[in-house]
């Protein structure tokens, strides 16, 4: 995906029309409302016009390219978030030509190319997953959780959390969902006076981020790798407890232990994840040269590439 750029030879103006053009072709054959030609249109439109409003002398380039990447993909996600294919698209190439070709030109004109690869790589895939995440979690949320201002505090507590873990650079699934848990519970108890059983239980937080790993809330990059953990992953449950012990009880006797949907053993492995004090969470997995089990579902999250074969207990 992430080869030399096969547009970087073509003249100004004619970089987006083929980047699209490039990106809709292998899941033309997909979209069930447009043809290819005014499907490739509206995408272009979305790049065109995610260049407007940016104020190019406020901020350095590469936050710059992370504000159009931001932009262009809320669009996308808001007029085209409903297709099973778009998490099948990529659309790394169109930024770059985007960039290219609504940016001024001396803005980047002294930016090394491998930093600017690097950073428009970065953008499209952070932005990218962001807007998924966001597409998709609100309605996991509201089948988890019950109340509007639970609901609210529960959806900003993740959210923060899962930028906050995003940007920490997690290299595999478990500390990805170890640290989110971590984060989602240590904000959720700021918001209600030292003790996030305030705000949900542990048994619903179980039950949450069971739904949430199951739904497509995870990066698609390391779901790519790894696979999607299994239905009712004890890794889950084992997080929970140990982050809201970090909590103490508050008012309540004692952590009610949380049970997930599955029936499996413990994980174990080397790799390991922290809590809010530095301190080891919870081990996850061996690796193993066995498969994966689990799939990333149909319509939230990339298939294809080599998968590192893991065994979730």
């Amino acid at each position: 995906r992430h080869a030399g750029n096969p547009l970087s030879a073509m003249g100004d103006g004619d970089l987006l029309w083929h980047a699209v053009s490039e990106a809709v072709r292998p899941i033309a054959h997909l979209e069930v409302q447009y043809e290819s030609d005014k499907l490739e249109k509206k995408i272009r439109d979305y790049f065109k016009k995610g260049a407007k409003g940016i104020s190019f002398h406020s901020k350095p380039w590469d936050q710059l390219i992370n504000d159009y990447a931001d932009a262009v993909f809320s669009s996308i996600f808001a007029g085209l978030g409903d297709r099973e294919w778009l998490p099948q698209a990529d659309f790394l190439f169109c930024v770059d030509a985007g960039v290219k070709e609504h940016f001024p030109g001396h803005l980047l004109s002294r930016v090394p190319q491998q930093a600017f690869e690097q950073c428009v790589l970065q953008a499209t895939d952070r932005a990218f997953d962001e807007q998924r995440y966001w597409t998709y979690r609100w309605d996991t949320i509201q089948k988890v959780i019950t109340g509007k201002m639970t609901q609210k505090k529960v959806r900003e507590a993740l959210d923060a959390a899962r930028a906050e873990t995003v940007q920490a650079g997690m290299e595999n699934v478990g500390a990805f969902v170890s640290a989110w848990i971590a984060a989602t519970v240590r904000l959720l108890a700021t918001a209600t006076q030292g003790d996030p059983r305030g705000c949900i239980e542990e048994q619903t937080a179980c039950a949450l981020f069971h739904a949430l790993i199951q739904e497509g809330a995870l990066p698609i990059q390391l779901v790519n790798e790894e696979g999607l953990p299994p239905v009712g992953w004890p890794g889950v449950d084992s997080m929970v407890t140990q982050a809201y012990s970090e909590f103490g009880a508050g008012e309540h006797e004692a952590a009610t232990p949380c049970k997930g949907r599955g029936n499996g053993k413990g994980c174990k492995g080397k790799n390991t994840s922290f809590g809010k004090n530095g301190q080891s969470m919870f081990t996850l997995w061996n690796q193993v040269e066995g498969g994966c089990s689990g799939e990333p579902p149909a319509k939230r999250c990339k298939g294809g590439g080599a998968s590192r074969n893991f065994a979730w207990g």
